[in-house]
C-alpha cells in the first residue's frame, strides 16, 4: 500500500502484540480469509459472529473485538464497504477501509475501491501473495473484484486502486489475459459466493469448499470448532432503495449498527440491537 494512503488508517492497525484482539467473523469467505490471514499474521483468533441478523460469542476472554468485512459504526473494523450515504456523512473513526479513509460515498460512488477486504489486509500488512496461480485467481474472484477490469467504465479505475495497493501481482494476472469464465470457474469449482452460517447446536457450517483449496494458501483454511452462544439481535435487518434525486443521511436511522451500500441507490442496515 502506498505510504500516503496508509497513513490515513488508524491508529489500533499497527499494533505489534501477537493475539491481543479478537475477530469477529461475517458470513462470507472475504470475511473469513481475512480472518485466517489476521489469525496467521497477528495471532487474532475468531471468537464472534455476526450474520447481520444476530451476534454471536464463543468465549469470555476480555479482549477487545475487530469486526472483519463488517461495516459497523462503532468500534474497530477492517473492512471495504462504504458507509456514507451522503458526502457529509460521518465514518466509523476506526475503520481500516479505504473507501472510507478516501471519503468515497454515495456521491462518488464510481470511484470507490471494488474489491474486497481481504485484499486492504494483505497490502497494509505487505502480506507476500501465494505463488500459484490458482490462488490468486481466487483473491480476485472474492467480492468480483475481477469484474472492474473487464468493464468499459470501471477499468482504469480497478487498475488505479491495484496500483495505490501496490498489489502489482494481481495487475500482471489480469493482463495475463485471463478470461472472465476462468473467475466463475473458480467461484463456482470452490463454491466460493456460499455463505457462513450457526447450526442448531452453536456450530459454524458453510458449503464453500475450503478442503478442495488446501495447500493454495500458506496456512490451514477451516472454520472455528468452537460453538457460538447468541448474545444480540436486531429489530430491523433489511435492504432499503433510495430515490434517485434525492439526498438522504445515515444519521437519520435511530440505533445504526452497521451499514453499507450495495449499489449506488441500495444499501443494507442492521439497527436497535436486543441483548438475549
Amino acid at each position: 500500500m502506498q505510504q500516503t494512503l496508509r497513513d490515513k488508517f488508524p491508529q489500533w492497525t499497527n499494533e505489534t502484540e501477537q493475539g491481543k484482539y479478537d475477530l469477529c467473523l461475517s458470513n462470507d469467505l472475504d470475511s473469513l480469509l481475512s480472518c485466517l490471514y489476521l489469525k496467521w499474521i497477528k495471532g487474532y483468533e475468531v471468537n464472534y459472529f455476526y450474520d447481520f441478523n444476530h451476534v454471536y460469542k464463543a468465549n469470555v476472554t476480555g479482549k477487545k473485538v475487530i469486526g472483519v468485512d463488517i461495516a459497523l459504526e462503532q468500534g474497530m473494523i477492517w473492512d471495504n464497504h462504504i458507509t456514507k450515504l451522503h458526502k457529509l456523512d460521518r465514518v466509523n473513526p476506526n475503520a481500516a477501509n479505504v473507501n472510507a479513509v478516501t471519503g468515497i460515498s454515495r456521491d462518488n460512488y464510481y470511484h470507490k475501491f471494488c474489491g474486497s477486504t481481504l485484499l486492504q489486509i494483505l497490502s497494509y500488512y505487505k502480506v507476500p501473495l501465494p505463488k500459484n496461480r490458482e490462488a490468486k485467481l481466487i483473491l480476485m474472484a472474492i467480492d468480483s473484484t475481477f469484474l472492474g477490469y473487464y468493464s468499459k467504465d470501471f477499468k482504469e479505475t480497478n487498475r488505479n486502486w491495484l496500483e495505490r495497493l501496490e498489489l502489482y501481482e494481481l495487475i500482471d494476472l489480469l493482463e495475463s489475459e485471463p478470461t472472465k469464465q476462468e473467475f466463475y470457474r473458480v467461484k463456482k469449482q470452490y463454491n466460493l459466493d456460499a455463505q457462513i452460517q450457526v447450526n442448531d447446536n452453536g456450530i459454524l457450517t458453510s458449503n464453500i469448499d475450503l478442503a478442495a483449496m488446501q495447500g493454495l494458501f500458506e496456512f490451514p483454511l477451516s472454520l472455528s470448532a468452537e460453538q457460538f452462544n447468541l448474545t444480540h439481535t436486531f429489530k430491523t435487518s433489511r435492504p432499503y432503495e433510495l430515490d434517485k434525486g434525492k439526498e438522504y443521511s445515515k444519521h437519520d436511522i435511530k440505533g445504526l449498527y452497521s451499514i453499507a451500500l450495495t449499489h449506488k441507490n441500495k444499501f443494507k442496515y442492521t439497527a436497535g440491537t436486543l441483548a438475549v
